[in-house]
């Protein structure tokens, strides 16, 4: 059921950072958040990036006492399978000394709108553990364990299967092409298991790589859109592949040594611009980040996108077109952006904003433009936008702010 879209309708965090009770409604393509700093723009993003984590519970930590983590519970409204869906979760965690939040234990349970509003279904752990364990595997419903076999587990599988389905960039994730490798090691198709980070640079020319080689025809896409046809960052890409011999020892019963004869693989990705050809460490930190952003863009195959700052390092030429590219992609698939940027808002529509701001007692707050405007300065707002301004000029001559202290 990949081709099912699921869709975020609204959502409710409380005790999340700077979240004390943030709620607010989300189109079903793009909104962007605006907002001065430390507003809690980037925290909505992390609290929404929980979910994608939910799926890698610790179970031996079900024994142990809660109250010495820290608790967030998310509430939130879905569309999926044609059924608008209630949901409430609470997650159990710790952040670590990178700011990094690692999740301990989930609970979630959920009830479907038009049924019995007094029954809601309970998500338990098996059900977290065994989605971990098949987003790594191939396997049919037809071949799930015993205990998933009843109608409400399958759904429930695939409820938070693609409710877990959301990946997130962060302004500054690809921003420095220094930290790329100018060579990946593989074992058997993957990244040596003594090398591999998740969304490192290593992992984008891994991913790179593999769409190179699968023949993938948005990976055709992508070196269209930033070849010479498109965006004229790159003349093309090519990666090198040599086989190392290698081998290992086991020690077999009785203290036999075995040697045991294997290969790995060194792939070496060369990057052609105006006639040279340039390792990815090589590149501008613009064209780098440019070229990561847009191959995760087109090649992400996720229902959520969460991307903060696009337009980090990156100037107005290009900027334009991601944000076209992004504006395209919110078709397919859900998309929510953070900028600091008028030349973004100049690019979006009023229904495409959440005004994010933060008060001292009550913490972080987002409304969309139509519920901070009355019904009459919404239509005159559109009106000058279609006229004469933009939304980029009105923000920063403070229009927004104007409107926060009116409410």
């Amino acid at each position: 059921m990949k081709n099912e879209i699921m869709r975020i309708l609204r959502v409710e965090i409380n005790n999340y950072r700077s979240c004390i009770h943030t709620r607010f409604n989300l189109p079903k393509n793009l909104m962007s958040l605006i907002g001065v700093n430390g507003v809690g723009k980037s925290n909505i993003l992390y609290a929404l990036q929980l979910f994608s984590k939910s799926d890698r519970n610790r179970r031996f930590y079900l024994n142990e006492p809660k109250d010495h983590m820290l608790s967030t519970q998310i509430n939130l409204i879905v569309e999926f399978e044609k059924k608008n869906i209630f949901m409430r979760s609470t997650f159990y965690y710790e952040t670590d000394e990178r700011n990094i939040d690692e999740i301990y234990f989930t609970e979630l349970k959920y009830r479907i709108d038009g049924e019995n509003p007094r029954k809601w279904n309970n998500v338990d752990s098996d059900i977290f553990e065994f989605i971990n364990y098949t987003k790594r595997r191939i396997i049919s419903e037809k071949s799930y364990p015993k205990q998933f076999q009843s109608i409400q587990s399958k759904f429930s599988i695939r409820l938070v299967r693609r409710l877990s389905d959301i990946s997130y960039y962060s302004a500054t994730q690809f921003s420095d092409p220094s930290k790329c490798p100018i060579s990946i090691e593989l074992d058997d198709f993957r990244i040596s298991a003594r090398n591999k980070k998740k969304r490192t640079h290593q992992q984008f020319i891994y991913d790179l790589y593999r769409a190179y080689k699968s023949k993938d025809p948005d990976f055709t896409l992508f070196i269209n859109t930033v070849g010479v046809d498109g965006l004229e960052l790159i003349e093309d890409i090519v990666f090198n592949e040599h086989e190392i011999p290698s081998s290992s020892y086991k020690v077999k019963a009785g203290g036999q040594i075995q040697q045991i004869e294997t290969s790995k693989k060194i792939v070496i990705p060369s990057i052609r611009i105006n006639g040279l050809t340039l390792s990815p460490n090589q590149l501008s930190e613009g064209t780098f980040k440019t070229l990561a952003l847009v191959f995760y863009i087109l090649n992400d195959q996720n229902d959520f996108l969460l991307i903060e700052e696009p337009e980090v390092c990156i100037h107005h030429g290009l900027l334009h077109s991601i944000i076209q590219l992004i504006k395209q992609r919110s078709r397919q698939k859900q998309v929510v952006i953070s900028t600091h940027s008028d030349y973004v808002l100049d690019m979006l529509e009023p229904e495409n904003i959440l005004l994010v701001q933060k008060d001292f007692d009550t913490g972080t707050h987002a409304d969309s433009l139509s519920s901070s405007l009355s019904a009459n300065d919404y239509r005159v707002l559109k009106g000058y936008l279609e006229e004469a301004g933009n939304l980029g000029e009105y923000w920063t001559e403070g229009g927004f702010d104007n409107e926060w202290e009116k409410n």
